[in-house]
């Protein structure tokens, strides 16, 4: 599920298509900039005379785990978090986000220990885009 927002640049969304063709995966587009747009008038009374910081960044976050939700249980399947060991121990995972799913794949795999995964698995042939291990990690919120 391909859930981009005002803050997602081409070349992460051109990066998971990529992934997704090569896997033979299907992809179902759902941007989220209105519900998105929707939280941030919803909160607007409450967070007047505040400064937008990690909270209205989270909330992207908070949507796709949402959504993805919403699809398990409406088809019966199983949402993967996201979140590594790394990121989890740093705090750098989104509570109902990036830690949202019934099950953890890489809960207790490093950051280093991911792209080290990513290259074993491309060591026949590239499924994973080259770009997706070497480009600098970002959780492209803003």
């Amino acid at each position: 599920v391909s859930m981009p927002s005002r803050y997602s640049s081409q070349g992460s969304i051109d990066d998971a298509l990529h992934l997704a063709e090569r896997l033979g995966i299907e992809v179902w587009h759902e941007p989220i900039e209105k519900p998105f747009s929707s939280y941030l008038e919803l909160l607007a009374p409450a967070f007047q005379g505040k400064k937008p910081d990690a909270t209205e960044e989270n909330l992207q976050a908070r949507i796709r785990g949402m959504i993805m939700m919403a699809i398990s249980n409406k088809f019966g399947y199983v949402v993967l978090s996201t979140g590594n060991k790394s990121e989890m121990a740093l705090g750098y995972a989104t509570l109902y986000g990036d830690m949202c799913g019934g099950l953890g794949v890489i809960s207790d795999v490093t950051k280093l220990q991911v792209y080290a995964l990513a290259e074993w698995i491309n060591r026949d042939e590239e499924l994973i885009p080259q770009n997706t291990i070497t480009k600098p990690p970002s959780a492209e919120l803003r």
